[in-house]
């Protein structure tokens, strides 16, 4: 499933080139993104990462950067209609 935080992390992670450093700028511990994305990979079937010395996106997680980019655009625009309908 996709679900916010995965999305969250994989960006992250895809700006960072750095796992720890994407931890730190989302308020999470290594491990948990680590996991965010390994569960993101499994329910997609595809790896995104190519891990080494330096994190780079797969071929796969070029493909899917487009679709994560759009799906946390969508996900920030129904937050943002909500809580302005919602908090008044």
């Amino acid at each position: 499933m996709l679900e916010d935080s995965k999305i969250r992390a994989f960006l992250e992670v895809e700006k960072e080139r750095n796992f720890t450093k994407a931890a730190k700028v989302l308020g999470l511990t290594q491990p948990a993104v680590s996991s965010q994305i390994a569960a993101l990979e499994d329910a997609l079937g595809v790896e995104l990462f190519q891990r080494g010395r330096e994190v780079r996106l797969s071929p796969s997680g070029e493909i899917f950067l487009g679709y994560a980019r759009r799906i946390q655009q969508s996900y920030d625009l129904a937050n943002n209609a909500f809580n302005s309908v919602f908090s008044k």
